[in-house]
């Protein structure tokens, strides 16, 4: 089917679904006895559509050659102009014990190592969740990997509008598997809380199946004590909210074996935010027939973030300092830095943001490159 055609059908489904499900065209309606039933007998619960829209404006940008400035981890490459960071469209719904979300949208690049497919609509989430017990949640579908703070917290609730870069290289992001997610305590009180996530995906990120017999292995602890949010920043708390939390992932991919940990924890107090992130990840290639291996040597791999921020009237300055080294056995351009500065504005109760970021970044090893950046960014969530 042409790209056209299979996005006309994706909104118009996605639309369609929208409708079915909205109050409007619910009230009245005799229900149907052949509709899903939940376990207490009532309907699977109607869709919510949801949406996200970003676009970046870079003010001002020091790589302005595209010859003499080769592309770096963190760095987009970016000149003086507009462009469309992130737009998302899809229906979500929790009820007691069913929940579903999907998910689709486009993503402009992270950085011009690895950039996505130019103008392409994917397929962002698709997964359904049922909660058997009190407490556990099992999820399969198209989902996040368990791993990283800074990656499981929502694109729409980032201080900066973007991850951190040592996040992104290194966290296994999306894949098609089943996870199960289990709570203990009282998730809206302000005692302490447990959070334990495990899950087997494909590893190979494809949503189509696997294509060998490896798979990709995740888990992920969570301990939390106080009232606040640890998957935000914006906002003040009632009372003193610590989050920590450590995570481990092995993916024995073709021709590659990757196996990760690392720890993560967030203290909230009034309008204050402070996190930070540890991650190391250690890549070997494998004997495999059919491929290449990706690399010939073990590559010990690090990344690492520190943010601070406090929220005050309607605007959330921040200040976050994030690294990664692609092979710590070399001291080369694959080490980098980066200090963000900025202020975002929150408005419209949070459903519109508005940021303000100086971006440094800076090279470990190798020759040092003239790539800073300055940008400003809009929001807009629901």
């Amino acid at each position: 089917m042409p790209r056209t055609s299979t996005r006309a059908a994706l909104v118009a489904t996605l639309a369609g679904v929208a409708l079915l499900g909205s109050p409007a065209l619910a009230k009245g309606k005799k229900k149907d006895p052949t509709a899903p039933r939940k376990a207490d007998g009532s309907s699977i619960p109607a869709p919510t559509p949801t949406g996200l829209i970003q676009p970046w404006f870079t003010l001002w940008d020091q790589d302005v050659d595209p010859i003499s400035d080769p592309a770096g981890y963190g760095d987009p490459e970016d000149d003086f102009g507009f462009k469309l960071r992130r737009a998302r469209i899809g229906l979500v719904a929790k009820e007691d014990r069913v929940k579903y979300d999907i998910t689709f949208g486009f993503s402009s690049g992270f950085d011009a190592v690895d950039p996505p497919d130019s103008g392409s609509i994917q397929l962002i989430s698709a997964e359904g969740s049922y909660k058997p017990v009190k407490g556990l949640w099992l999820t399969g579908g198209v989902q996040k990997v368990p791993i990283s703070r800074d990656f499981l917290m929502s694109a729409s609730q980032l201080a900066s509008g973007d991850r951190a870069v040592g996040s992104v290289r290194m966290v296994p992001g999306r894949d098609v598997g089943i996870t199960a997610d289990y709570n203990t305590g009282d998730t809206d009180g302000d005692g302490f809380k447990a959070r334990v996530r495990a899950g087997m995906f494909n590893g190979n990120g494809d949503l189509m199946g696997d294509d060998n017999d490896g798979k990709l292995i995740a888990t992920r602890l969570d301990l939390v004590f106080g009232p606040g949010n640890v998957y935000r920043t914006w906002g003040r708390v009632k009372g003193a909210t610590f989050g920590l939390a450590g995570d481990y992932w092995m993916n024995n991919d073709l021709g590659t074996e990757t196996t990760g940990f690392g720890a993560d924890a967030i203290f909230r107090i009034q309008g204050l935010a402070i996190l930070t992130e540890f991650h190391k990840a250690v890549l070997k290639p494998t004997d495999a027939d059919i491929v290449m291996p990706s690399l010939l040597a073990e590559a010990p791999r690090l990344g690492m973030s520190h943010q601070i921020g406090y929220s005050v009237w309607m605007v959330e300055p921040y200040v976050r300092y994030s690294t990664f080294d692609d092979n710590q056995n070399f001291e080369d351009n694959g080490d980098v830095g980066e200090i963000q500065g900025g202020v975002t504005w929150h408005g419209g109760d949070d459903m519109v943001r508005a940021g303000l970021a100086y971006l440094h970044r800076t090279e470990g090893g190798g020759a040092e490159t003239d790539n800073d950046t300055a940008r400003l960014w809009l929001q807009l969530a629901f």
